[in-house]
């Protein structure tokens, strides 16, 4: 009965995607006409409450989990006990999709083929979110408070998804080596299953994958993604794109980052509730982040950076390392300039009072 709601929704693409994108949205749209999609109703959404799930991914299964790993589990688990945990790994994440995804053949397709571990990584979060809801989050987050805490009161009723701002260029430039002026995380995600969002994230990833793996003239299992590719094809460059497209269609307008940079309280667009930089992106060093102490931080993440192997991931600790080194270069340097500058002045404080003493001398002979 939401046949035509989720196909719309979820094939609805940017005017400057590529050919090989639009050939992706013909494949969804067919995929939808031939087999039946899971209900998006709005109004299903909305009478329906959280998953209570928790969702995490690995590496390896949880007897291979180091003692930070299962600390940061213990943060989930302890403060939401009324949620069902689950961690899936590289290989169990094929069960599932091929379990939950029966009626969609072409996810099963690009997931099975799809063999490098962070993309994979990637494309699970979303889709645990689309087919089952709940809360997703990287292994190397803490919880801070309980997830039943994260929805303002007054929007309760009416959220059906749940994204915090990872950065926000604000005023001044972008930071080190970001691609958008503001970008949600996708460490953390809070949805509904089923919803229109989320299938327009998996019916993204797929489209840019199978574009990706054209411009390297190789499959979908041959991919080797560098830094920036990652993020724009799997990570939250796509992610943001997606949301704020999301947004603009729900919202009838050229909705976009303008519209949320400086956000400092939590904000209701249509059914998906924007959270300020410090509820997921506490202790960052940009973005005018907040302390994990704070009371509005919710999830702390600790860039363990576990998934991201060969890909020419800058660090983001060497990075912030590397940009106080400059700022410290820069102080010396001024601070260098300011001495030179001052012994100048001093110089010629000397030389204009031996001056003047040489005058009064000649005035008084």
């Amino acid at each position: 009965m939401s046949l035509l709601v989720n196909c719309s929704f979820a094939t609805e693409k940017d005017h400057a995607l590529d050919d090989l994108d639009r050939q992706q949205i013909f494949a969804t749209v067919l995929g939808c006409l031939l087999q039946p999609c899971p209900p998006t109703a709005k109004g299903e959404l909305i009478n329906s409450d959280f998953p209570r799930k928790i969702w995490q991914t690995s590496k390896a299964s949880a007897a291979g989990l180091e003692d930070q790993d299962r600390k940061a589990i213990q943060s989930w688990l302890k403060i939401n006990q009324k949620h069902r945990y689950e961690i899936i790994t590289q290989y169990s994440g094929e069960g599932y999709v091929r379990d939950k995804f029966s009626h969609r053949p072409d996810v099963i397709e690009v997931f099975t083929d799809l063999q490098d571990p962070i993309l994979r990584a990637d494309f699970i979060r979303y889709l645990v979110l689309l087919g089952d809801g709940g809360v997703y989050s990287d292994l190397d987050t803490v919880a801070l408070t309980p997830v039943e805490s994260w929805i303002p009161p007054t929007y309760r009723a009416h959220a059906n998804v749940v994204v915090g701002i990872e950065y926000d260029k604000l005023d001044g430039s972008r930071w080190l080596d970001w691609t958008l002026d503001l970008q949600f995380c996708t460490w953390t995600i809070l949805a509904k299953p089923a919803h229109p969002l989320i299938e327009m994230a998996v019916d993204r990833v797929m489209a840019r994958l199978r574009r990706l793996a054209w411009k390297q003239g190789t499959t979908v299992s041959g991919i080797k993604a560098s830094f920036k590719e990652v993020l724009d094809s799997t990570g939250p460059a796509m992610f943001t794109e997606v949301v704020l497209e999301g947004l603009a269609q729900s919202t009838g307008t050229n909705f976009s980052h303008l519209n949320l940079t400086g956000l400092k309280t939590a904000r209701l667009i249509s059914d998906v509730l924007i959270l300020p930089i410090n509820a997921f992106g506490s202790g960052q060093a940009h973005s005018n982040s907040g302390s994990p102490d704070e009371e509005s931080a919710l999830v702390q993440h600790m860039f363990a950076g576990s998934w991201k192997g060969n890909h020419d991931f800058p660090d983001e600790k060497s990075l912030i390392a590397e940009l106080e080194d400059k700022r410290t270069e820069e102080e010396m340097k001024r601070e260098a300039l300011r001495t030179q500058l001052e012994e100048e002045h001093r110089k010629q404080a000397i030389d204009k009072q031996k001056e003047e003493t040489a005058e009064v001398g000649a005035t008084g002979s």
